[in-house]
């Protein structure tokens, strides 16, 4: 209110202490940031992706494009065939990279390593069965001369890879049990399908995410993660890329199992009850601190549309139009804050 006449606002003081250029916004070179959030030069970012995994064995690396193979529906031989002109069943190393290379199958130095000591061609010079090897990775899709042996049992293929990773204690194993059953219990709230939400963003129905879209799709409902847990859930459901497999996640969380007829376990309500004060703040600092986010945020000069309504320039208007002018840039304070 203004000293002189308790029938009036000072606005001019009002706006000196939320709008004040200095203290909102900053002036001088003290202030400026412009180049925290805008380099002089871009730097320049490669796209190319170096892949440096490090395998156990041979059979790891053989299930890794296995299943690399079978998502993708690749026949690795086609790619192999062309090389060997006399279908002697040899090729060289750097062929055999080519290869690999044409069927978009990447992999390391060790893996490639492991590769031709493996299935190394008695032959002088670097060579490489190529047959020997395209047979043993399309066991992912039927196994050979099965019209000779009736017996042969099928899907016993390795496509799980291991690639050095860690086993979760049993303290981490407690801890992503925990967010399973608080999932559990969001989802029975919501009554909501968390499966179509995954699937949003798996479109070739890989059944797996990355941490950081299990993490959003989480979020979505409710359940937020920090870092730390989804780390722990990907050590615990994801692959050997740390990708989450959501499918087998939702599996042990077991959600929406209806039950018909079922016996009656005696469970309360779980809705409590929260207190919402509507009188807004009682501190005069957390409600100055209030309006000067609202300015800050929306880039309001609330100076200039208060002499709007004072012509004569007094630095003081009614507190009628005082509380309009407010309302007008949308910055909302109840009775009690007013």
């Amino acid at each position: 209110m203004d000293k002189g006449n308790v029938d009036e606002v000072n606005y001019a003081d009002f706006c000196e202490e939320v709008d004040g250029a200095t203290a909102l916004f900053g002036v001088g070179q003290d202030n400026n940031h412009s180049f925290d959030y805008f380099a002089k030069t871009r730097p320049r970012v490669s796209q190319a992706e170096i892949v440096r995994n490090c395998p156990l064995d041979i059979e790891d690396v053989l299930a890794r494009i296995r299943q690399l193979c079978s998502q993708h529906r690749i026949r690795i031989s086609e790619f192999f065939r062309d090389f060997d002109k006399l279908r002697t069943g040899f090729i060289t190393n750097a062929q055999f990279r080519i290869g690999l290379n044409l069927g978009k199958i990447q992999i390391s130095q060790e893996e490639f390593k492991l590769l031709t000591e493996f299935f190394k061609a008695p032959k002088e010079g670097e060579h490489m069965l190529w047959k020997e090897f395209s047979d043993s990775i399309d066991q992912v899709f039927t196994k050979k001369e099965l019209e000779k042996s009736v017996d042969t049992i099928l899907g016993d293929t390795r496509t799980n890879t291991n690639y050095g990773r860690r086993q979760p204690t049993d303290a981490e194993r407690a801890v992503v049990q925990e967010i399973v059953e608080q999932f559990q219990e969001v989802v029975r709230k919501n009554r909501l399908d968390a499966k179509s939400f995954f699937q949003d963003f798996d479109h070739h129905r890989h059944f797996k995410v990355s941490p950081k879209i299990f993490r959003q799709v989480l979020t979505t409902h409710g359940f937020p993660l920090n870092e730390h847990q989804t780390e722990l859930v990907s050590l615990v459901y994801g692959n050997e890329n740390y990708d989450i497999k959501y499918a087998e996640f939702l599996k042990d969380c077991n959600v929406l199992v209806f039950i018909i007829n079922g016996p009656y376990t005696g469970a309360k309500s779980t809705y409590n009850a929260r207190f919402t004060d509507f009188n807004g703040s009682d501190e005069m600092r957390v409600l100055m601190e209030k309006i000067k986010q609202c300015i800050k945020r929306d880039r309001i000069r609330l100076l200039e549309f208060f002499q709007d309504h004072d012509m004569l320039r007094k630095g003081s208007i009614e507190p009628t139009k005082f509380r309009s002018t407010l309302h007008a840039q949308k910055v909302m304070l109840t009775s009690h804050e007013y």
